[in-house]
């Protein structure tokens, strides 16, 4: 399953020490849009880029448009057990 994914600016780098775990953490996002097969706004939000993809993307990708590769995945974190979509990986866009 794949969409398109068209980032608008990459944010700055949150982190702290989560108050349960006491373990560090880092959010890496970016504001994003989600767009339709005829390229118009289907929606409008921030996306969490995980380890995992910044590990394989070489970091957050720059501003601009992708093809999302979604794939359904054990979940990790407070949601860790359950199964989900998650992107594993980003392939840019020619425009």
């Amino acid at each position: 399953m794949c969409t398109t994914l068209q980032i608008l600016k990459v944010n700055p780098v949150r982190s702290g020490v989560a108050r349960e775990s006491q373990k560090p953490y880092e959010w890496h996002t970016a504001a994003c849009l989600l767009l339709d097969d005829e390229g118009n706004v289907f929606s409008v939000g921030q996306m969490n880029f995980p380890k995992e993809l910044r590990e394989k993307l070489g970091g957050v990708p720059p501003v601009g448009t992708y093809k999302a590769i979604i794939s359904f995945a054990a979940l990790t974190g407070r949601r860790a057990g359950e199964i989900g979509p998650q992107i594993i990986d980003l392939v840019p866009v020619a425009n």
